[in-house]
């Protein structure tokens, strides 16, 4: 799958302007965004023929007009966010395994996971938006379409896909989590009765933030031994 990808954006990159194909839909609630998504689009050289609407209200009508290849949703929308975007497309009898990127204005992991459970192929932060970055993920929610049947995305990619951005948020959270269990300890030894209450509660706290940070380094070996537990 990965080789057919790689050879497809080959291609793509090798062509002035690949020759029109890819049926996109853009649905962003702001002008502004819109206009660079279908700037950056083109760009891409993919041959992208692209519509766009505004808000949730439109999206079912615009699904009866037409079918698409991939479907851009913007997590920010009046009247709801991009999952109830989603569930709309999943519903509809003719776009319903449509392949879907999410677009966020933040970069947050939990809209990410949460996009990506959900069955989106992919997620991309405004912010780091390019025409490569936008290419290779169009790419890949179009072939991993045609290679699961129409099946929605693997539990497997979604797991890989998870670590990733929880790897990506590592770095950053490991500093503040060692700073709160040095503090913890540092209450816990200066607790008169070291066998109390509060000092057990210190205790407890210490733990689930080191739990937390050998989740971050290792979910999948964490959940496993979690499941040994119980």
């Amino acid at each position: 799958m990965q080789q057919l990808a790689d050879e497809m954006e080959k291609h793509a990159r090798s062509l002035p302007y690949a020759a029109a194909g890819i049926k996109a839909l853009v649905l962003d609630d702001s002008v502004f965004d819109r206009r660079r998504i279908r700037r950056i689009s083109h760009d891409t050289r993919l041959g992208i023929i692209m519509d766009e609407i505004a808000s949730l209200d439109a999206l079912e009508a615009m699904l009866d007009q037409d079918r698409f290849d991939v479907i851009l949703i913007d997590y920010n929308l009046p009247g709801g966010d991009g999952i109830d975007a989603l569930m709309k497309i999943r519903r509809h009898e003719v776009n319903g395994s449509c392949p879907t990127i999410m677009v966020t204005g933040d970069d947050k992991s939990d809209v990410a996971v949460k996009a990506l459970k959900m069955g989106c192929a992919d997620y991309i932060a405004k912010d780091q938006m390019t025409a490569d970055r936008l290419r290779r993920s169009i790419i890949g929610a179009i072939e991993r379409l045609n290679v699961a049947g129409q099946e929605p995305l693997a539990r497997a990619d979604v797991e890989e896909a998870t670590a990733s951005i929880m790897a990506k948020y590592t770095s950053t959270l490991q500093p503040k989590l060692a700073r709160v269990i040095r503090e913890m300890r540092s209450l816990r030894k200066s607790v008169r009765d070291p066998s109390g209450e509060t000092a057990g509660e210190l205790e407890r706290i210490e733990r689930q933030c080191i739990q937390i940070w050998a989740t971050l380094l290792d979910p999948k070996a964490m959940g496993e031994a979690g499941d040994r537990r119980h």
